[in-house]
């Protein structure tokens, strides 16, 4: 019998072609190659190119969807930091040709600035795709990206690895990068593995992501349940099967996480390694049959709701959901644990739920915006899970929800301040959009970006110069909330340094969606630094309302 999978060799110019999408399925972990790795991919590729021979990068594995569109299963990674080392490339080069050359493998230009998703040849995780768009596949992208995307964040580790990757390539001549581009371009071979379904997908992501490797967190928990449990062969292998199930539910990595989050709602602490915890926190009080019987099905079922934004609370259902996607957007994963603490427990109330999520919401953006410190924040959120794991009232004044009136002014002055961060800056914009008048709330993989519209970099001969002649008045400014609008990608990277009325061209053009937090500017002729200033006060007493409702006193 045939088993459908195909092989063939190819160029690397074959899989980044036009019309070919290829997108991540969500088993894939997210970006995670670090310096060394990348170092090493750039020093095989100069001596191929220096040398004029071509270099082998292995097998990529895709899933056939339909025509032309494909699952990564095997192969993220390189596709990724190869498309990193283009954009690079392509950014350093002066000649139009060479630089539309580069761009071709990274997408389609015309598709890109009508807004159009699929003219992307890659396609990454909901998390990882709005950087991936900003900082990297748009024209320019690697020259004008945020310096402080997170270092703890896949988009640190972007970030990071672009800065290696520019200061290697911005060593060569432009005749050496133009040879590199034609040898990535036309002598990088690789083994192209397609499989006809989903689910040999899966299979094959499995095998190549355990074999000769050191097992995944999950892997060492599950070997340790069904040896405490006393299975039976027949059994044994029915749990496997069924934690299998859970794994392509939730991926290797979400798999992980959530076991992490059992562990420390048992133990109430967050200490420790979880391979070497878990067993000591949860298997001490609930014995493995139970727990993979009972426990840990409603608990996957529970924090697939949460990742995916989709809890069921019937008629509360739309108020649960808003502020968990809200949440999805702050740069931390701490709230995940009192959430999936509340979630697993508190299954009836739609209305106490809807409240709670609400102020969940409220204390996730303050944790991310007004305590910064990692331990203080780690001991809010503790102190927090364990009031909903003690059943203590949690709307209360004095509650673990609740802010005092001092801590309400600070939250209110940091939001007047600068976000410099690029997911600090897209959570608070994407948030205001959702609190304004006939504003609508933005999922992550919508075509929405946060465009500065004084331009956080103003060149020496600039117009904006005229109208903003401090460069100190600039830096203050530029990056708050009251110089943010929200615009289609194609239209931020249009944008990006035309003057005031330009840009006002562009945000309100025929066929360009208008967000809610571009509205507003339809009718404004100037934009100086008063305006800024009298903007951001005016976003900010609209957020605080929605977060503090009562007067702040």
């Amino acid at each position: 019998m045939e088993s459908g999978i195909r092989a063939r060799e190819c160029s690397l110019s074959a899989i980044l072609a036009p019309g070919i999408l290829l997108r991540m399925p969500p088993y894939q972990r997210s970006y995670a190659w670090q310096g060394d790795e990348v170092g090493e991919l750039l020093s095989d590729l100069w001596r191929a190119a220096s040398r004029g021979k071509h270099h082998f990068i292995g097998a990529i594995v895709l899933v056939e969807m339909d025509d032309r569109n494909f699952l990564v299963v095997d192969g993220q990674q390189r596709l990724t930091t190869l498309s990193m080392i283009l954009a690079v490339l392509r950014d350093l080069e002066t000649d139009p040709h060479y630089k539309a050359l580069a761009h071709t493998m990274i997408g389609d230009p015309d598709r890109a600035n009508h807004g159009d998703d699929n003219a992307w040849r890659l396609t990454l995780n909901h998390i990882d795709t709005p950087y991936f768009r900003e900082a990297v596949q748009t024209e320019g992208a690697t020259r004008q990206r945020d310096a402080e995307a997170g270092q703890a964040t896949n988009h640190g580790r972007m970030s990071t690895n672009l800065d290696l990757i520019e200061s290697h390539l911005s060593r060569l001549s432009a005749s050496q990068r133009r040879q590199l581009f034609e040898t990535i371009r036309d002598r990088i071979m690789l083994v192209r593995v397609v499989v006809p379904d989903w689910d040999g997908g899966y299979d094959v992501f499995r095998v190549l992501n355990t074999r000769g490797k050191a097992p995944n967190t999950h892997d060492i928990i599950k070997t340790e349940i069904l040896q405490r449990g006393d299975f039976t062969e027949d059994e044994a292998s029915a749990h496997a099967r069924r934690w299998l199930d859970h794994e392509s539910k939730l991926g290797a990595n979400g798999l992980d996480d959530l076991l992490n989050y059992i562990r420390q709602l048992y133990s109430r602490s967050s200490k420790g390694k979880v391979t070497a915890e878990f067993s000591k926190a949860v298997l001490s009080k609930v014995d493995a049959r139970t727990f993979l019987d009972e426990h840990l099905p409603d608990y996957v079922s529970t924090y697939n709701a949460i990742l995916r934004g989709e809890p069921d609370y019937g008629a509360f259902s739309e108020a649960v959901r808003s502020p968990i996607n809200h949440l999805r957007l702050l740069d931390h994963h701490l709230w995940r644990v009192p959430a999936l603490a509340y979630l697993y427990r508190q299954r009836e109330n739609g209305a106490e739920a809807a409240e709670f999520f609400s102020l969940l919401e409220r204390f996730g953006f303050v944790m991310m915006l007004y305590v910064t410190n990692s331990d203080a924040r780690r001991k809010q959120y503790a102190r927090l899970t364990k009031a909903i794991l003690d059943g203590k009232p949690l709307f209360h004044r004095n509650g673990p929800l609740n802010f005092s009136r001092e801590d309400k002014r600070r939250i209110r002055e940091r939001l007047t301040g600068r976000f410099v961060n690029f997911m600090q800056r897209r959570a608070v914009a994407l948030r205001l959009n959702a609190a304004l008048e006939n504003g609508q709330q933005i999922s992550s993989d919508e075509d929405a970006s946060v465009e500065h519209v004084l331009p956080r970099i103003v060149p020496e001969e600039s117009h904006w110069n005229r109208i903003w002649p401090s460069a100190a008045v600039q830096r203050e400014l530029a990056e708050t909330a009251g110089n943010f609008v929200i615009v289609p990608r194609h239209v931020n990277r249009i944008a990006d340094r035309l003057e005031f009325r330009e840009k006002k061209k562009l945000y309100f053009a025929d066929g360009v969606r208008v967000f809610a937090l571009t509205e507003d500017l339809r009718g404004r002729e100037t934009w100086t630094p008063d305006d800024v200033r009298e903007r951001t006060e005016q976003l900010v007493d609209i957020l605080m309302g929605v977060w503090f409702p009562e007067p702040l006193g």
